[in-house]
């Protein structure tokens, strides 16, 4: 992933009203690109996935300051 920017990037903030962790996607489309677990590392997919769907989720869309900041800290690790 050359530019980060290019792509959506969302944070799930459903709340499941439990204790199910919600991620940060990468969507290009409709296809699924990576994920960023909470507190985790990011992780990009050889190939991406065309079987996610963002139904029955609420999101909030990320600016390019909060995408970089992730990007730059994946990419340290």
């Amino acid at each position: 992933m050359n530019d980060p920017l290019r792509y959506l990037w969302r944070e799930e903030i459903t709340d499941w009203g439990n204790n199910t962790p919600n991620h940060t996607y990468i969507t290009k489309g409709t296809d699924l690109i990576g994920f960023v677990p909470k507190g985790g590392v990011m992780k990009i997919f050889k190939t991406p996935k065309k079987t996610w769907s963002p139904s029955r989720r609420k999101f909030r869309k990320l600016g390019a300051k909060e995408i970089r900041s992730i990007y730059e800290n994946a990419i340290s690790i």
